[in-house]
């Protein structure tokens, strides 16, 4: 029982759940669609990328740090200030998945609150959209 045509996983209680590459796309294009004048203000994390394993992998992952990516890096950022914070930082997991935050993660959370900016973690496509759409109408304090 896919979801309209979206890739889905079966999880052990038999329901279809999206990973959360999926909910994550689906996300971006929903953002992207609501806010057609802020695309370029969206910024998504390289830390989920799926390199593999082996040197190639290896390699990529010291360039990739060389350029600045950090543990616990959160998934999305809006570069907008809205509503008395600098930008919106957002850590994604899919509904139904099991996975937790990590300690990075939570550190990096606590860090962008802590200086000014509005770092989030939602679980589901529409607490995210939720999410989004309170910090874009200015409404967290």
């Amino acid at each position: 029982m896919a979801l309209s045509g979206r890739r889905s996983l079966w999880c052990s209680s038999g329901f279809s759940v999206l990973t959360e590459w999926h909910e994550q796309r689906e996300i971006i294009t929903w953002y992207r669609a609501e806010w057609p004048q802020h695309a370029r203000a969206l910024r998504v994390s390289m830390n989920g990328l799926n390199l593999g394993g082996g040197r190639r992998a290896a390699i990529m992952i010291k360039q990739m740090r060389a350029q600045g990516m950090v543990e616990g890096e959160s998934d999305m950022a809006i570069l907008l200030p809205r509503g008395g914070f600098g930008c919106f930082i957002m850590e994604h997991k899919a509904e139904g998945a099991a996975r937790k935050l990590t300690s990075e993660q939570v550190s990096y959370l606590t860090y962008h609150n802590y200086h000014g900016n509005c770092a989030v973690s939602t679980r589901g496509v529409e607490a995210a959209k939720a999410a989004i759409r309170t910090y874009m109408e200015g409404c967290y304090e």
